[in-house]
């Protein structure tokens, strides 16, 4: 919020929001304190999996497979785009047309590309634990490549702003787990350069969708624009919000919004685009439909379900963060998912997305299954990073 204030200054901006985010930390806060008095009063030495090189020639393995099926997929997915405007030129020369024909159901994209798509988070992740405990390899790129390419087949950014956000995550998790030295000073460099890398790739997708690659005053301008409105609209959009909307008259929609891709999949509810098909003002010369994670809660589970949220994501979060600052592979998995949605959060929750809902579940499952196969274990307090 002071963010906004300051980059911002003129997008909208009530001081009810102020309290619907303190209250949201503060039982956030309650919610890992609980965990963290209750661990230390039950604390017992725990058995902690030998991650030898057999353990890595799996995860490694395991990490590739999906990430090649879910890379084959999004070839899959831009041919759908290809085919659907003609030839590779028609698509690159489409501009915002891609997305208007998606939206409207114009482009048929097959189910062997949807399905293989579901994993590219999943494979995302895997790769995140890979580097935090053996550093990068070159099979890591290969699900960051099925990410650009499904953005870059639909003209969009949140997958890769999710992907930025994915590799800080990966890059804190491993410098705690190394346990270095002025650790706090070392995360300034990849803090600081989130901006400027964001910036570029809205100047790269906002080009890539108008179809003007020019470096004009007026092209900055309305790119910054732009990004102004994907980075502090949440605020903004959930600022308008409660001013002028809420309370809604109307029940409550018990994950509607929260899990709206899940909900169209099942049949429980057509999702919209974006979650939500209405647009409200952000400042005086931008509309926007997102509105943070705190609208989709809301009108989800009601103010106590808001709470009680927090408060159980608070729990889960210390209780992954502790196990996996001593050595668990599966807690980190869970960490990183838990980072990630606390990142995006000022945009919109990332549960939205199906393929993030099943990296939640399927990388654990697959790191517990790795742990259980050939493993010997052993009393430890911490595992090694190389």
């Amino acid at each position: 919020m002071s963010l906004e204030s300051f980059f911002a200054p003129h997008f909208y901006f009530s001081y009810d929001v102020v309290f619907y985010v303190l209250i949201f930390v503060l039982f956030f806060f309650l919610g890992e304190l609980l965990h963290s008095v209750s661990s230390k009063i039950g604390s017992k030495k725990q058995l902690f999996l030998d991650l030898n090189e057999t353990y890595m020639d799996r995860l490694k393995k395991h990490t590739i497979y999906i990430s090649v099926f879910s890379f084959i997929g999004a070839v899959f997915y831009l041919k759908a785009f290809v085919d659907h405007f003609g030839s590779f030129q028609a698509f690159f020369t489409a501009g915002a047309l891609i997305r208007t024909d998606l939206f409207d159901g114009e482009i048929a994209i097959p189910f062997y590309a949807v399905v293989p798509m579901l994993f590219s988070y999943s494979a995302i992740n895997l790769a995140m634990v890979y580097y935090v405990k053996y550093g990068f390899s070159w099979f890591q790129v290969i699900p960051f490549l099925s990410v650009l390419i499904m953005s870059f087949s639909q003209a969009a950014r949140a997958g890769l702003v999710i992907v930025i956000f994915q590799i800080l995550t990966g890059i804190i998790f491993r410098l705690l787990l190394k346990n270095d030295k002025n650790v706090e000073f070392k995360l300034i460099k990849p803090i600081l350069l989130i901006i400027p890398t964001l910036f570029v790739v809205f100047t790269l997708v906002e080009s890539f969708r108008y179809q003007n690659f020019s470096t004009s005053s007026d092209r900055i301008e309305s790119t910054n624009d732009s990004f102004n409105v994907y980075t502090f609209g949440g605020v903004a959009g959930f600022s308008n919000y409660i001013d002028n909307i809420y309370p809604l008259d109307k029940p409550l929609t018990l994950g509607r919004y929260t899990f709206s891709s899940l909900y169209n999949v099942l049949g429980i509810d057509k999702a919209e685009t974006g979650i939500y098909d209405q647009y409200l003002k952000v400042s005086p010369n931008n509309t926007a439909n997102i509105y943070s994670i705190f609208r989709p809660l809301i009108e989800d589970f009601g103010f106590l379900g808001f709470l009680i949220w927090a408060f159980v994501l608070g729990v889960v979060s210390n209780f992954c963060f502790e196990k996996s600052l001593k050595g668990s592979l599966v807690t980190l998995s869970m960490s990183i998912s838990i980072y990630i949605y606390l990142m995006f959060s000022f945009i919109a929750p990332l549960t939205q997305f199906n393929s993030f809902i099943l990296s939640c579940v399927l990388c654990p499952v697959i790191l517990i299954y790795l742990s259980k196969s050939k493993g010997k274990y052993h009393k430890a307090a911490r595992i090694k990073i190389v």
